[in-house]
């Protein structure tokens, strides 16, 4: 009887131990994942920083996938090489590309935080101004008084413009289209943020990168409004990438501040597998913010985070009229968005094929309609249908 006690004894004292030194390896691996992570980190932080002084580095970090290689240097060398990456990327697909934990951990998407910018991208990152549909100025955060030599006075009207990835300030038709109509309808100073120097490295190097070029459009929001702008006097439009960058901006100046945000299909690889990017919402990142969404491979599966979510076509996933990119469901958006000042794209009922959403569909009065001219924004609240079809100029007549 005694021996078996022994026994017994024996059996749970090895057990205790072997657990003891599984715990003590998970515990290792754990620590060694994050010290991996801060290495990692600094390493970058390091080779940004070197970049800044002239240095371009030409090599791959381990496990990072990134290349550097167009960081540092003359910027219109950067810009010629991005145009050719662009045309080489054409045909790359969000749906392929892999977002990993640390990459979400280093984006700090829907993060409060005090910015840290590094001047690569304070450097890099460019400012177009445009007044009475001229180009006034190019310019970066380096160059202050931002206003000086724009013909833009700080009581003006203002618009920001933001591209999405493979886009840019200066060839981007949209965006083009988008600064004419901005300076017909709403008039004032237009302003487009290009940071296409940081796109030709892929999406997940962009994606890590969101913190810093957030941060470098908060700051110029900030030098404007001490400049004398008045942030009830700020409109600003992102798209895919770009309106997450404006969305952003907009929750960390906070308090319903800006006038209003709109935003064509904003990105969701990356940000829908952010946990903090799921809890949070951007009804206060202006007075008013409007959201249209016309793809679920690209754009945000989370179609319920602004004032009005417009579903577009079938159901906010998939347009009629998709093609070949640049013109897939995505890409259509900010065709829509800029058809809209001319064409009416009117709010209907909740269509028989999206009855399986849950979202409750808002009131509207008659006649409403998706986009930039209609007035009657501060009356809605909640998602919002509009059908569009295969042919130009897209847009489905009203049933009354």
């Amino acid at each position: 009887m005694l021996r078996s006690k022994w026994i017994l004894l024996a059996v749970l004292v090895v057990a205790l131990c072997d657990s003891f030194v599984t715990s003590v390896r998970v515990l290792e691996r754990f620590k060694s994942r994050a010290d991996l992570r801060v290495i990692r980190r600094n390493r970058l932080r390091e080779l940004r920083d070197l970049a800044a002084n002239g240095f371009t580095p030409t090599f791959r970090l381990q496990d990072d996938g990134n290349e550097l290689s167009q960081l540092g240097g003359n910027n219109n060398v950067t810009s010629t090489n991005h145009i050719q990456n662009e045309k080489d990327q054409s045909n790359e697909d969000f749906g392929q590309t892999q977002i990993s934990e640390s990459d979400i951990a280093e984006a700090a998407v829907g993060q409060f935080r005090t910015p840290i910018i590094s001047s690569i991208f304070e450097q890099h990152v460019i400012f177009r101004f445009y007044n009475g549909n001229n180009l006034t100025k190019t310019t970066t955060l380096r160059n202050t008084p931002l206003l000086s030599n724009t013909e833009c006075s700080a009581s003006d009207k203002f618009a920001i413009v933001v591209h999405g990835w493979h886009e840019n300030c200066y060839e981007t038709f949209w965006v083009k289209d988008l600064q004419r109509n901005l300076d017909t309808y709403r008039g004032g100073c237009v302003i487009c943020m290009d940071y296409s120097t940081f796109s030709s490295n892929g999406y997940t190097y962009l994606f890590r990168r969101f913190d810093e070029i957030s941060s470098v459009l908060l700051k110029f929001v900030r030098i404007l409004q001490y400049e004398g702008m008045q942030f009830d006097k700020l409109f600003m439009f992102g798209f895919s990438f770009g309106g997450q960058l404006v969305l952003d901006v907009g929750n960390q100046v906070g308090f319903g501040a800006i006038e209003a945000i709109d935003t064509c299909d904003m990105a969701g690889v990356g940000f829908d597998q952010d946990r903090f990017f799921k809890g949070i919402h951007f009804r206060n990142a202006a007075k008013n913010v409007q959201c249209i969404h016309t793809s679920i491979d690209k754009g945000t599966k989370l179609m319920n985070k602004c004032h009005q979510d417009w579903r577009m076509g079938q159901c906010g996933f998939r347009q009629p009229a998709s093609g070949k990119p640049p013109l897939g469901s995505h890409g259509l958006c900010p065709v829509f968005y800029n058809l809209a000042f001319e064409t009416n794209f009117y709010a209907e009922s909740r269509p028989i094929d999206c009855i399986m959403l849950r979202d409750p569909v808002a009131e509207y009065p008659s006649g409403y309609k998706m986009g930039y001219i209609e007035h009657r924004k501060d009356q809605v609240r909640g998602e919002l249908y509009a059908q569009t079809s295969e042919n130009f100029p897209y847009a489905v007549p009203h049933q009354a």
